[in-house]
């Protein structure tokens, strides 16, 4: 067992060079782990870019089966320590263990890694594209360094050295320096632990994976405009994340982020007067789940203020109550939630379901909140806020023109859900409403919720800012979500010998597919 704290700088196990610490949080008791966590200062940082630049240039020299085979070492080592993982894992957000960390998040992130380690070997995200005539040749390549910020709602899935972000940078051939969540820094360390036996088994240069922990938000904004970066992946929330990207921005670093989203749900009136309360199942499943904490939570839910839709919202209600307290992440969980809704009640928005929470513990009640759209329609910047938790808000409207109007100013979402009836009933509503979602989101959902994820290649999970930028390229799907970790390089007439293997004539390993003279071609 590596000893805490110590931070994974250049392939060693060491003290960070701070005095001041951090204590992980147990949501379930709102009290402090026993454990003191180090802050990482600069000089630890600047000493993991350093290695970093030094990985970059070692792994560009590496075959690519080097990486896949590193990824396919490291999902077997996480594999087999699930039981603690996930029992750790527990203990720092409070989710559930089964079935959300064991049964869902934890096999997901494993076929995250092994899905990264496909693509690496099958080769197809390099988009490799050759004219022999002119003897110009393009494909995609690595960036370079990536630091990768993770949230503390999927410490599997997104987490710093096992998520997403991590993945797509290792298979794009980019050495990785990892900031642990502070609410999950265990986490992180017993699968960095992994990470290290895998990469010496590979044959991968040692500073190809970097752990640090607790950077202070003005070392973050640095470190993200830092030369040395080739690129930043964050999930999190809109403050922390709209700072990132303005000075990342600002000094022409590249950097994506994923924050948080409102995701609307549009209930046209067939849906409701087919199966309204199913579809209140599903909604309070879908905002509950997990105590809300997803970014795919629907945070905006529209519909026709009629008979039916007064049944429904009174059905609603019921349904919410009935859920009672659940457990947040943390503290900052539960300030994030509190401050959400007080927002939105000083903003005219009417508790229907919820109430007061106990002083101990981070446990919020599933609360249900509702607006007309003429309401949000007068005060949209004060309305249209996330209140990120167990918690959402019903717009009311008048009529269909109306809800269009209110729906027109939701800003970008992730995802949107649009219900209507099986019979056909709804059709020519939709026809005027889908555009509507389509213009705001980066995923369209029929008749479902827009919590559930698959993790596929033509899934797209990122969206119009303010939920992600930039926005054609997604945190979800390989290859697609590589590219945000690389760039394109054209070889303009270079010789055979100098060119990249999967640039020269003959086929590289694996034989994937490349554009030949203007037709794709795999061989």
């Amino acid at each position: 067992m590596i000893p805490v704290p110590l931070i994974l700088c250049a392939g060693c196990w060491r003290p960070s060079t701070q005095v001041d610490s951090f204590r992980a949080f147990d949501p379930s008791t709102g009290q402090p782990h026993d454990t003191a966590w180090a802050v990482s200062g600069w000089a630890d940082v600047d000493a993991a870019l350093d290695a970093a630049v030094g990985a970059a240039r070692e792994l560009a020299a590496l075959p690519d089966e080097r990486r896949a085979d590193f990824l396919e070492r490291y999902a077997a080592r996480l594999e087999m320590k699930a039981d603690e993982l996930v029992a750790v894992a527990h203990s720092e957000t409070g989710l559930a263990v089964k079935p959300r960390l064991a049964d869902v998040e934890f096999p997901r992130m494993l076929d995250q890694i092994r899905q990264a380690a496909a693509a690496v070997r099958e080769g197809t995200w390099r988009m490799a594209m050759i004219d022999t005539e002119r003897n110009i040749r393009s494909a995609a390549f690595g960036l370079g360094p990536v630091v990768v910020f993770p949230p503390g709602n999927f410490p599997f899935a997104y987490g710093a050295v096992t998520g997403g972000d991590f993945a797509a940078a290792i298979a794009a051939g980019n050495p990785v320096i990892a900031k642990a969540h502070p609410g999950c820094p265990t986490v992180s360390l017993i699968a960095a632990r992994e990470a290290v036996d895998a990469l010496r088994e590979a044959g991968l240069p040692p500073a190809t994976v970097q752990l640090l922990h607790g950077i202070a938000p003005a070392d973050g904004e640095r470190l993200v405009a830092d030369a040395r970066v080739g690129a930043t992946g964050f999930t999190g929330g809109h403050e922390a994340g709209k700072r990132l990207f303005a000075a990342a921005s600002a000094a022409g670093r590249v950097i994506w982020v994923e924050m948080g989203s409102l995701n609307p749900v549009v209930l046209l009136p067939g849906a409701l007067a087919e199966r309204a309360a199913a579809i209140a199942d599903e909604l309070t499943a879908s905002v509950t789940g997990s105590a809300g904490q997803f970014c795919t939570k629907p945070g905006l839910v529209f519909l026709v203020d009629d008979d039916a839709g007064k049944a429904f919202v009174a059905g609603l209600a019921a349904k919410f109550q009935g859920v009672g307290q659940q457990v947040l992440l943390g503290p900052l969980g539960f300030e994030r939630l509190s401050g959400g809704i007080a927002r939105l009640r000083a903003a005219g928005a009417r508790m229907i379901a919820g109430g007061a929470s106990p002083a101990e513990g981070c446990r919020h009640p599933a609360t249900l909140l509702e607006v007309s759209a003429a309401e949000l329609l007068a005060n949209p910047d004060q309305l249209l806020v996330e209140a990120f938790g167990n918690a959402t808000l019903l717009v009311r409207a008048a009529s269909l023109d109306e809800l269009a109007r209110a729906l027109a100013l939701v800003p970008g979402a992730l995802g949107a859900s649009l219900y209507l009836a099986k019979d056909g009933r709804d059709d020519r509503l939709a026809a005027t409403i889908q555009p509507l979602l389509e213009a705001r989101t980066g995923r369209l959902i029929e008749n479902r919720m827009p919590t559930g994820l698959a993790v596929t290649p033509p899934m797209q999970h990122g969206g119009p800012w303010p939920s992600a930028a930039p926005p054609f390229f997604s945190a979800v799907g390989m290859p697609w979500s590589i590219l945000r970790f690389a760039r394109r390089l054209c070889f303009d007439g270079v010789s055979a010998t100098r060119l990249p293997e999967c640039l020269r004539d003959a086929p590289p390993p694996g034989h994937p597919w490349r554009y030949i003279n203007h037709e794709w071609i795999r061989g």
